[in-house]
């Protein structure tokens, strides 16, 4: 049993990066600092005024109840912000840990991996996950907008 335990590969352990600490609800979650353009309050400003071309909240991508998101992530290159309840702090992390096997569903898609910082394990979201969910709310939205303002079908008269 002790052989085979030795025998198994290990997991790939990525070096430090910088990581934005932020909370959405009751969760702390973590994004690559590469990967933000800008970090900026809300203030219930339109997309352009920030350069986006849209704002998503995190509690609609995730699921979680509404929440008061005072704090917009705005992702590189600019074009999306996610509104996050509150922006902690940028950390440097100990290791970046690939998602154990455990994880089996879309969780794999939503999280890069592990982020260890300050003695805590912080799930990494993915940001082109982030962009893709926000591209397919918004022609969900834009696909629902267009059916209550589509002309009815004529009906053919014999």
């Amino acid at each position: 049993m002790k052989e085979e335990r030795l025998l198994r590969p290990r997991t790939e352990v990525r070096a430090k990066e910088s990581a934005i600490l932020f909370w959405v609800g009751p969760y702390r979650m973590a994004i690559a600092a590469s990967a933000l353009k800008a970090i900026r309050e809300d203030r219930g400003l339109a997309p352009a005024e920030f350069g986006c071309t849209a704002i998503i909240s995190a509690h609609e991508l995730f699921g979680i109840p509404p929440g008061p998101g005072a704090r917009l992530l705005v992702l590189f290159p600019g074009h999306l912000a996610v509104r996050v309840d509150r922006v902690e702090r940028m950390a440097a992390t100990a290791a970046l840990v690939p998602l154990p096997r455990a994880f089996q569903g879309a969780e794999r898609e939503w999280y890069c991996g592990l982020a260890l910082t300050d003695g805590c394990v912080v799930p990494l979201v993915n940001p082109k996950t982030l962009e893709r969910e926000a591209n397919r709310l918004e022609e969900e939205t834009f696909d629902s907008a267009w059916a209550l303002f589509k002309p009815p079908q004529e009906t053919a008269l014999l």
